[in-house]
């Protein structure tokens, strides 16, 4: 009897760890899915899963209260398209283009707090989602983030070459309009915002959606 409880207790051991280490393995798996290969950062998918739920709630306050030890109030988005990368892939090779992508990865990473949501959101542009900061808050990140990529140097490239960026920032709670809860509107509206700003503007330049 005592054998067979020793036999059994190695044999839930044994289950346990193949458990433990298929959890691990599709922990993992998800991993890969949500992030992009060149930056570590999240990928839209991983993004577009990360903000949703924060967007959930503030939708339902209540429902908040119940899951999370702060509460949501806003939720801001920052577009970035990053000026010239086309053209440093022409001139200098798609390694320094890769290099500027992932030097602006390490931007957002050390400038950005660790609830914040950055991402690569495809080609030369990325997104940002910034947890329970308003307009105004918003946009202050995006002059730390346009600053600090000012200051970006890639060897072989002349230190004359200008790195930069263009910006379009929107909040879930600008008076300017009506609440927007919905995800793919805030980044749409971000998206415009950014490409207003160029066409308006020039490129290094921040707009606020209006």
């Amino acid at each position: 009897m005592k054998l067979k409880i020793k036999n059994l207790k190695s044999e839930l051991f044994k289950l346990e760890k193949i458990i433990s280490n298929q959890e691990k393995e599709i922990k993992r798996l998800c991993m890969l899915t949500e992030s992009d290969f060149l930056t570590g950062l999240y990928n839209r998918r991983g993004f577009t899963n990360e903000a949703e739920k924060f967007l959930a709630s503030l939708k339902k306050p209540k429902l908040q209260k119940e899951h999370r030890k702060f509460t949501i109030n806003n939720f801001s988005i920052i577009f970035i398209d990053l000026d010239n990368l086309k053209l440093i892939n022409d001139i200098y090779g798609h390694k320094k283009g890769d290099e500027f992508l992932k030097s602006m990865a390490e931007i957002l990473k050390k400038t950005l707090r660790g609830i914040d949501i950055p991402a690569r959101w495809g080609g030369d542009e990325f997104v940002v989602g910034l947890v329970n900061s308003n307009e105004k808050e918003a946009y202050k990140v995006a002059q730390k983030i346009k600053s600090q990529i000012a200051k970006i140097k890639i060897k072989h490239i002349p230190k004359k070459f200008k790195f930069s960026a263009s910006f379009g920032v929107i909040s879930s709670d600008s008076k300017k309009h009506k609440q927007i809860s919905n995800l793919y509107e805030l980044i749409e509206k971000a998206d415009m915002t950014m490409y207003k700003a160029k066409k308006e503007k020039g490129k290094d330049f921040i707009m606020v959606f209006s």
